[in-house]
C-alpha cells in the first residue's frame, strides 16, 4: 500500500506546468468510439482514470499506443463487446462510453459505474436523458442495457445542470438523424472542449458554454490531432498548496479565467496573484504574512461557481487564515470527511449538515518522524487537500491512499518536490 510522507514547514519555489485536464480528457477518450479513422490526444496525463478507460476501449478493438505522452488511437474497426465489470467500477467516466457505444452501434451494456466515495451520484439524469431521445434503457442484476430503438429528435431538460449527463447526451446523439437540444446543460469548459473536439471531428454542435446546446447528428466522424484543455483542478490545488504553505510559484500552461472564483477567493485574503495569457504566479510571504483577518464564506456550486473539486483544499487553506470560514457543499455530502482528518493536525472545524464551521489556527502540527500524523484520503480531492496540510503542518504526516490520488495527479509528488516540497511515496504494509 503506497502512502505519502510529508515533512512540513517548506515553502515552495519554481514552476510547475500543469498536464491537460482529466476531466477534459476522459470524455473525449469516451468519444473514440464514433470515430473512424486515427486520432491523436496530446499531453494526455498517464493517471489511473485513463488507464481504467484506455483498457474498456482497448476491449471493443481501439488500438492504443503512447508516444512521448500522446495518445495515438485508431477506432476504424471496432466490435461491440461487454465491458469489464471490475475495470467500470474503478471509474465513474466508464458511464461516458455508453453514448459513444449508443453512436456507434445502436446498442450498449454496460455495470454500473464506480469512482470516489463523495457521496451519492445517481446516473438517472443519463438514463432520463437516453430515453427521452429515443433510448430503451434497462435496469437490471447491476447492468445498465440500451437499445436506439429509433432516432428521436426531442427537447432534453436536466434538473440539474450535470457534467456527465450533459455529456453521454451529446454523445448518444452526436452521429444519426437526431436532432436534440438539451435544456439546463452544464457550463464547465470541459463541455466546451468535448464540443470543440466533436465539431473537430465533424460534428454539427451548437451553443457549448450555455445552458441550452443542440445538437444536429451527422453520419460519420473522422479521426483528428486535438490537445485539450489544462487541468484546471489540479491548477486550483496547486495555487492553495502555495497559499497555504508560502513561497512564490508560477503556474505554467494554464487558462486563468477557468479559475476566477478561487483567485478572486485568495487575493481577497491577501495572497498575491497575477496571471497572463497562460500563466498564473502565486506569492506568498510568510516573514510578511498579509493574509487578512474576515469572516468568508464558500459555497460550491455548478461551473461558473466556485468547484466542489476544489472545496477540501481551500478548506485546508482556511484552517490556517485568520477568522472564520463557512463553507457549504451543495453537490457532494461525503465531502467534509477531509476536515475530520485535519482535524488530527490540530484544525478546528465544526460539522453540521452540509456547513462546516472553520476557525483558522496559527499553525498545523504534525508527529515525529517515529511517530508521524497519520491521516487517510477518501477521495481523490480530499487527498490533494491532506497533502497540502501535511506540508503546511511542522513535524511529519503521513496521507493513506496515496492511490485515490494518482486517479488526478500523474505524479503529484515529481510537481511538489520540484518547488522545494520535502514528499515522497512509500510502501507499507497493510
Amino acid at each position: 500500500m503506497e502512502k505519502f510522507l510529508i515533512e512540513g514547514g517548506n515553502t515552495l519555489h519554481g514552476t510547475i506546468r500543469i498536464q491537460s485536464a482529466k476531466n477534459a480528457c476522459l470524455p473525449i477518450l469516451a468519444a473514440i468510439p464514433l470515430i473512424e479513422g486515427r486520432t491523436i490526444i496530446r499531453d494526455v496525463p498517464k493517471i489511473s482514470d485513463i488507464d481504467n478507460l484506455l483498457h474498456i476501449l482497448a476491449g471493443f478493438g481501439v488500438k492504443i499506443q503512447w508516444k512521448n505522452g500522446d495518445l495515438h488511437l485508431d477506432s476504424t474497426n471496432l466490435v461491440m463487446n461487454e465491458i469489464n465489470v471490475e475495470t467500470a467500477k474503478k471509474i465513474r467516466g466508464s458511464i461516458l462510453v455508453l453514448g459513444s457505444l449508443i453512436g456507434r452501434f445502436g446498442s450498449a451494456s454496460l455495470p454500473f459505474p464506480g469512482g470516489c466515495n463523495i457521496g451519492a451520484r445517481p446516473i438517472d439524469l443519463h438514463l432520463n436523458g437516453l430515453r427521452d431521445i429515443g433510448i430503451n434503457v434497462r435496469e437490471r442484476n447491476g447492468m445498465i442495457n440500451c437499445i436506439a430503438k429509433r432516432a428521436k429528435s426531442s427537447a432534453v431538460y436536466l434538473d440539474f445542470p450535470s457534467v456527465g449527463a450533459t455529456e453521454n447526451i451529446i454523445l448518444a446523439s452526436v452521429r444519426g438523424s437526431r436532432s436534440v437540444k438539451i435544456i439546463n446543460a452544464a457550463k464547465e469548459p470541459e463541455i466546451v472542449d468535448l464540443v470543440n473536439f466533436l465539431r473537430k471531428c465533424g460534428a454539427c454542435i451548437k451553443g457549448e458554454g450555455t445552458d441550452t446546446v443542440i445538437i444536429q447528428g451527422v453520419k460519420k466522424l473522422g479521426g483528428v490531432d486535438y490537445t485539450p484543455i489544462p487541468d484546471r483542478i489540479n491548477t486550483g490545488s496547486y495555487m492553495c498548496a502555495v497559499a497555504t504553505v508560502g513561497g512564490d510559484v508560477t503556474l505554467t500552461n494554464v487558462i486563468p479565467e477557468h479559475n476566477y472564483s478561487l483567485i478572486k477567493k485568495l487575493i481577497n485574503s491577501g495572497i498575491d496573484i497575477t496571471y497572463s495569457t497562460n500563466s498564473i504566479r502565486v506569492v506568498k510571504d510568510i516573514n510578511n504574512n498579509k493574509t487578512k483577518l474576515q469572516n468568508s464564506s464558500i459555497q460550491t456550486a455548478p461551473y461558473p461557481g466556485f468547484s466542489t473539486d476544489i472545496q477540501p483544499q481551500l478548506g485546508v487553506f482556511s484552517s490556517l487564515k485568520k477568522g472564520t470560514t463557512i463553507v457549504t457543499e451543495n453537490l457532494f455530502e461525503n465531502r467534509f470527511k477531509v476536515y475530520e482528518e485535519i482535524a488530527k493536525l490540530g484544525a478546528k472545524v465544526c460539522i453540521k449538515d452540509r456547513k462546516a464551521t472553520i476557525t483558522g489556527v496559527q499553525r498545523l502540527v504534525g508527529g515525529e518522524r517515529e511517530n508521524p500524523v497519520v491521516v487517510k484520503a477518501n477521495d481523490l480531492r480530499a487527498g490533494v487537500g491532506l497533502v497540502i496540510a501535511g506540508m503546511a503542518a511542522s513535524g511529519y504526516t503521513i496521507v493513506e491512499r496515496a492511490d485515490i490520488v494518482a486517479r488526478g495527479h500523474e505524479d503529484i509528488v515529481r510537481d511538489l518536490a520540484a518547488v522545494g516540497a520535502s514528499i515522497s511515496l512509500i510502501c507499507m504494509e497493510k
